[in-house]
């Protein structure tokens, strides 16, 4: 019965160092970058940055820039790409690119060397519509004008019924 007892608890013991001998601790990224880079549907160009072997979010200072080049040959850049506060590991550039179909290259030096090369297409974004302030009903200058007078009426008789109080009530 211990021999049994001891097999199983050796087998299990076997298994569990299979499973977590090729774990590492979540700690343990580096290596290799991938860069996933898309336009921003605007003039704007924008990266997401992660560890090539387990594609969890680079998270820290990756030095980044971008060259975008025209059919025509028209080239911009390099220009500095910078970590953006809407997520983690996610950059964009601050310079916006002009409005056309471009070859876009960014480039990562640090923390390991990685290069991507998209198609993208800066367009000019219309302008947001500025929200038109509510205009005043007439109901709401109407019940300003109610309240006033009603409280206006009430001051005036609850003086006067004071002065017919002390009028009544004085000897004479």
């Amino acid at each position: 019965m211990i021999r049994s007892a001891a097999k199983v608890a050796g087998v299990l013991l076997a298994g569990l160092l299979a499973v977590f001998a090729g774990a590492g601790p979540a700690w343990a990224h580096g290596g290799p970058i991938e860069l996933e880079v898309q336009g921003d549907g605007g003039q704007g160009v924008t990266a997401t940055v992660t560890y090539a072997k387990d594609h969890h979010f680079v998270t820290e200072q990756v030095d980044l820039s971008y060259t975008a080049v025209t059919a025509d040959g028209k080239t911009v850049g390099p220009i500095p790409m910078v970590a953006s506060s809407e997520g983690q590991s996610f950059y964009l550039s601050k310079t916006p690119l002009p409005v056309g179909k471009w070859t876009v290259t960014v480039t990562a030096t640090h923390p390991s060397p990685a290069t991507k090369t998209v198609a993208v297409t800066a367009a000019d974004l219309p302008a947001a519509p500025r929200p038109t302030p509510a205009a005043p009903d007439g109901n709401s200058t109407t019940a300003v004008l109610v309240v006033t007078a009603a409280v206006i009426l009430a001051v005036a008789l609850a003086t006067a019924f004071a002065l017919y109080r002390r009028r009544r009530t004085s000897p004479a």
